[in-house]
């Protein structure tokens, strides 16, 4: 939760709040002075020493009740200016204090903390050397139970507190850094010390001991990904097809897409992740029957990876996050070939048949693929981080050698596979980077 302070503001409640304790302090002039004329008066002399009791145990729950309302005064101002100013309490004062400044949660408090729970209340800040402070209790703590009683509301936590004795120790179960955690507080009677009115500045270290960067809700982007293997295998296989020049360079191949991942709870991420790349293009090839005639081939090339991805982040600064995980899918290469050899005719098509070479024929290698990554953001805006990746591909084959689909698996009918005699195995082991900006966050 983050608070602003207005100091004009501030400074405005601090002078309203000590004409208040003046006038308390003018009132309570105006019945002490009351008290000392009824004494004095025949009548009050002749009551005797109850009535005197009385009127003074009356006078003293006044001056009691006038400190409470004024120290309540201001600790609110201590909240908003950062300058606590605390009056000692009456040494007859038996009501123990944890030492905690509390507000109401709100959905905007919840959403921030990652609190998914409906009760409740938030610790805005603590007393030094308090009992909150002994314990444990820090700034953005939101107490969930206090001695085993569900916290509700900061009302229904005060009166919990003022239930307790000095001397009491109560255990308090917290929310902190979305996790859950416990502490005993105990309710140490004050020492005894001189009256007087102590200003003093709240430390600026504790206030800001568990102030977090934010590693984020949500988002998506484009990333596109370097997979730094030449392929020969491939590249070799699309040269003896015909094509003259291939997407594969010494450097890698570039797979263009993107990749989404939504906050789940403790710094996790799970999200989603693709990417993509081919070639199309059409080649004459030869005949090598010595009549110098060619075929027309159309040659498609397509290389992808997808799958899910579970990613843990941290946030050392406010304007990188640092992350790791692993994405786990599936992805393959696909090399599709349409070979034409001239035109039909209606009539004759039978023997036409027999001796054209027209045909399509695919070829495919298959893989699961384990990708471990590791990433950093860079903040751009609000919304949009700069995002870099390494990562290595490690992909596990379903079979030995390349498979071959005749019909390039176009027809109704279930087509078959059949084993690419002599193909080599394509092994996938690479080592990946990606560059691309982020929206969301």
């Amino acid at each position: 939760m983050t608070k602003t302070t207005d100091h004009l503001a501030a400074w405005s409640n601090l002078s309203g709040t000590l004409i208040a304790i003046a006038s308390h302090g003018a009132l309570a002039i105006v019945m002490t002075f009351a008290v000392s004329l009824l004494i004095a008066s025949p009548a009050f002399a002749q009551g005797g020493t109850k009535i005197q009791i009385d009127i003074a145990q009356d006078l003293e729950q006044e001056l009691e009740d006038v400190a409470q309302e004024v120290q309540e005064a201001l600790d609110e101002i201590g909240v908003e200016t950062g300058i606590n100013i605390h009056i000692d309490d009456d040494d007859n004062d038996s009501r123990p204090k944890l030492g905690v400044y509390l507000s109401d949660m709100d959905f905007e408090d919840a959403y921030k903390m990652r609190y998914p729970y409906a009760h409740g209340v938030l610790v805005n800040g603590t007393v030094n050397n308090g009992a909150a402070d002994k314990a444990g209790i820090i700034e953005d703590d939101i107490i969930m139970f206090f001695d085993g009683s569900k916290v509700r509301y900061e009302d229904h936590l005060v009166r919990l507190i003022r239930s307790k004795d000095y001397g009491d120790q109560v255990s308090i179960i917290f929310w902190r850094d979305e996790a859950i955690d416990s502490t005993v507080a105990t309710f140490a009677a004050p020492a005894k010390k001189e009256k007087d009115t102590q200003l003093k500045m709240t430390e600026k270290g504790k206030k800001d001991k568990k102030r977090r960067n934010s590693r984020g809700y949500g988002g998506g982007g484009f990333t596109p990904m370097l997979v730094q293997d030449e392929f020969v295998d491939v590249a070799s296989l699309m040269t003896e097809l015909g094509l003259s020049s291939t997407p594969f360079r010494s450097e890698g191949i570039v797979l263009w897409g993107g990749s989404g991942q939504g906050y789940v709870g403790n710094g996790w991420f799970l999200g989603g992740f693709g990417n993509g790349g081919g070639l199309s293009n059409t080649v004459s090839y030869p005949l090598n029957d010595g009549s110098g005639n060619s075929v027309e081939r159309d040659i498609s090339f397509a290389m992808g990876f997808g799958g899910l991805t579970i990613e843990k982040r941290l946030a050392p600064f406010s304007w990188a996050v640092l992350g790791g995980g692993v994405g786990i899918g599936g992805g393959g290469i696909d090399l599709s070939v349409t070979q034409r050899d001239g035109e039909f005719t209606w009539a004759g098509l039978g023997t036409e048949l027999l001796d054209t070479k027209s045909t399509t024929v695919n070829f495919s290698k298959n893989y699961a693929i384990v990708h471990p990554r590791a990433s950093v953001m860079l903040k751009l805006t609000g919304w949009m981080r700069l995002k870099a990746e390494y990562g290595y591909l490690y992909g596990y084959a379903f079979s030995d050698g390349w498979k071959t689909t005749l019909g390039g698996g176009n027809l109704d009918e279930k087509q078959n596979s059949y084993e690419l005699v002599g193909s080599p195995d394509t092994e996938l082991q690479a080592s990946t980077l990606s560059l691309g900006l982020w929206f969301g966050f």
